[in-house]
Parts: C-alpha cells; structure tokens; sequence
C-alpha cells in the first residue's frame, strides 16, 4: 500500500517504484575491524539525521559528479562488483540532488505513479485499525517521511541512480550510500527487480517481504564494502550520525505503521540475506531472486523460508446481501505478521507490550482485511485471520480484543483452533453481518 508505486493496505515500503538508503547509516559502526556476522541488524539503519553540516553544504541544484569524482565512482563499482560477486551488464553514473531535488523526484513519481483514490480508502482503513489519527493523509504523510529520511535511491525504471549530495564532492556519506545503490543496480543487471513483482495491487505484505530482498542484500554488500575500504576517520564520521535533529524527530513522530514498515527491509532484511549468505555464500543469495519470500513471517523467522513454510490463503466474505444495495467492497489485502504487530503494539509501547504483540504473532498462518462501505457513511472493517497452531490462535484473539477494547467502538471477535476472525463497524447492527459466531469476550 504504498504511495511510491500502486499503494495498497500494508506497509509502507512495499510495492515502490525505486529502492533506497535510509538517512540511518549507523551500520557501518560496528564494521571498525570486525566481520559483517558481527552487526547488529536491529541498529544498522536507525534513522538519523541528513548528512551533517561538517560534512560539506549540499547543492542548490541537481548535477553530475566531475571528472575526478567519477574516478572515484568507478573505483567503488570495481570494488562492489568484486564484493557482491556480480559483474556489470553497463555502466552507471550517479545524479547529485539536494534535498529540494530528492523532494522533487519523489513529489513527480507520486503524482505519475500513485492513484490518489486507492490511498484516501487506505487512509480511511487505518483511521478505522487506529493506526493513523483521525484526517490524515496517507498519500502526503508517506511523501513527507519519504523526502526526509533518503540519501539515495536507485529507479530500475529509467535505471538512474541518485544521491542526496553534500556540495557535490565524494564524502564517506556519498562513497557509502552509492555502494548500497549501485548494489541495486547490480541486482537489477542481473536478475531484474521488476521480476520480484513488488506491485501487486492486493498483496502488501508479499511486496514488502519482497523488498526486504534487495534491500537487505543492498545493506549487507554495503557493509562489507564500508569493512574494507573506509578509512577509521569515515567510518567514524558515519558512525557519527547521531539521533537528534529534524530527521530523526521526523521519524520518531511518525506513526508506528509508516515508521517500522519503512525500516523493516533494512533491519529484518539485512539479517534474513546474512543468514543465507552465512550459510551458502553469494551463490544461496543469488538464488532467493529465482524463487523470494511471501511473507514478512518468512523474513522474520527465516526457518519458515527454508522449510517452504508458505501463507494460507484466505478470502473474505461477499458483500451480505442484508444489507440491500449502496454496499461494497471498497478495497481489500493481505495485513501480515509485522503490520498484525504493529497495530497490536500501538504507538509508544513498552517493551513488555513489544514483546507480547510478536508473540502474539508469531504463529501467522494467513490474513484477508477488508474495507466495506455503505450508504450515509456506514463502514466495516472485516479481518480474517488463519494461524499456525491453536496456541498461537488463542494467543492473537486475546490480544486482539484487547487492543480493540482501547480503540472503543462497536467490535466482535470470533474465532476456532486456529483462525480468528474480527469486525470493526460504525454501528453494533453490522457486526453480525459479517461475522456469524459466538463473540470472544
């Protein structure tokens, strides 16, 4: 669901037209003479802020690196080829951009790529879940953290690459970015990122699962790089990014469902590609482009991957014929683990109730939500739920009636060994409608 592409209802990062470096770099702080086995995935991208002041002023219009910097350019894609065990197919240049240029690149492709109507019924589905405060805009708050948390992104599109740029010249932000967005490119010469089929209309969790693929890959190839070919000062001047200023304020504000799915395909996708890169080298991660994940479960528990442990389907009901005419269907997707998580969480959460949102969800079979809209603003959201194990089912419904019972308004909870089923609706009358059982609680 996401507005850098067709937007659809789950995460924020899936299904996009480009593949990008958050402002976080802070992975390559542990790279100080020590193996990449040694990062720790849930820091290496925690957002920070844009490139600091000390690093050089950015530039007031987009260009093109000078002759020098392009030595030094062609360099870093010698090394990221031997690094990455991939060879170039053609050569890539990077485009500079200051900030303004970044906005203006992602301002163009939300307008050619997003259809505005598909993310006001998406805003109106979160508002629903509570996942986004009443009025928003999905479509501008996803622009807004967009424009502020990138320092660069690769289109397989028009197969550009882009760099947000301190005064042009090549810094160790520059050098480290561009080592992660040329591994893009790599990715795209050899095995097309268009196959990963990240913009599926109706599965948002797939597409984000997806992602977390090259972005993870990305992220790893990086590191290593940064391992053997930043000096102690670059690194340190990386490292040196720090949690404060207006970036990270931008991030730390924003609700929990664009936030965490936004950092997802770095954190949880850097350690997913590790884990097969440990196990198998280059040659295992070249193999998951043949055959990527389904799920974020699959990348948060990368057992369920290697054991072909795929989702169930699941299909919601048809609009009930009770209801008469007006009624429809207005959009549906697949919620998956890491969003089912997150809306469990809430925003602000101690870590006891981080901890019980993932187990409450760890046993994810499959999910279907659905936004159902009738006359003089009558709605249903209808979830549909299938889990692993009857543990894990009982673990969800509980929760699940637990956090519905804080967002108030009329709800139901029904559920077997192992599904769970729920309704939301804007009067008591339409929950039976949609969900036929005895309700939990």
């Amino acid at each position: 669901m996401r507005a850098w592409q067709n937007g659809r209802v789950t995460t924020r990062l899936q299904g996009r037209l480009w593949f990008g470096l958050l402002v976080g770099l802070a992975i390559v702080a542990s790279a100080c003479g020590s193996s990449v086995s040694t990062a720790s995935p849930t820091t290496a991208l925690s957002p920070t802020p844009a490139v600091p002041s000390e690093l050089g002023s950015r530039p007031s219009a987009t260009g093109s690196p000078n002759g020098p910097d392009l030595v030094i350019y062609a360099q870093i894609e010698r090394q990221v080829q031997a690094i990455r065990e991939l060879g170039a197919r053609k050569p890539v240049t990077p485009v500079l951009l200051d900030e303004a240029g970044v906005r203006d690149w992602l301002t163009k492709a939300n307008a050619e790529q997003t259809n505005q109507a598909v993310l006001a019924n998406e805003s109106r589905l979160f508002i629903h879940l509570g996942l986004l405060p009443a009025g928003s805009s999905l479509e501008q708050m996803e622009l807004d953290l967009e424009a502020g948390q990138v320092v660069g992104f690769y289109d397989p599109a028009s197969q550009g690459l882009y760099l947000l740029s301190d005064s042009g010249g090549v810094g160790p932000i520059e050098k480290l970015t561009f080592s992660h967005e040329y591994t893009h490119a790599l990715q795209d010469q050899n095995f097309g990122l268009a196959g990963l089929a990240t913009d599926t209309p109706d599965q948002g969790d797939r597409d984000l699962a997806r992602t977390a693929l090259p972005e993870g890959d990305a992220t790893l190839t990086m590191t290593l790089w940064a391992e053997e070919n930043l000096s102690l000062g670059e690194l340190l001047a990386v490292a040196g990014y720090s949690l404060t200023g207006p970036q990270a304020d931008q991030l730390a504000g924003a609700p929990a469902i664009l936030r965490e799915t936004l950092t997802f395909p770095y954190e949880d996708g850097v350690s997913f590609v590790e884990g097969v890169y440990e196990d198998g080298g280059w040659a295992a991660v070249d193999r998951l482009y043949a055959n990527p994940p389904d799920s974020t479960s699959q990348i948060l528990h990368p057992e369920l991957y290697a054991d072909g442990v795929k989702p169930v389907a699941v299909s919601l009901p048809a609009v009930p014929a009770s209801l008469g005419s007006g009624w429809k269907l207005t959009m549906q997707d697949t919620l998956g683990e890491l969003q089912l998580r997150v809306w469990l969480k809430g925003e602000n959460p101690s870590s006891v109730e981080t901890a019980a949102a993932a187990s409450a969800t760890s046993d994810w079979g499959g999910d279907r939500i659905g936004l159902y809209e009738g006359p003089s603003g009558a709605w249903a959201v209808v979830l549909y739920t299938a889990w692993r194990s009857a543990a894990g089912a009982t673990a969800f419904s509980a929760a699940a009636y637990q956090r519905l019972t804080t967002l108030g308004g009329q709800f139901r909870v029904c559920g077997d060994s192992t599904h769970v089923n729920l309704s939301i609706a804007s009067s008591e009358s339409l929950l039976p409608e949609f969900i036929a059982c005895n309700p939990i609680g």
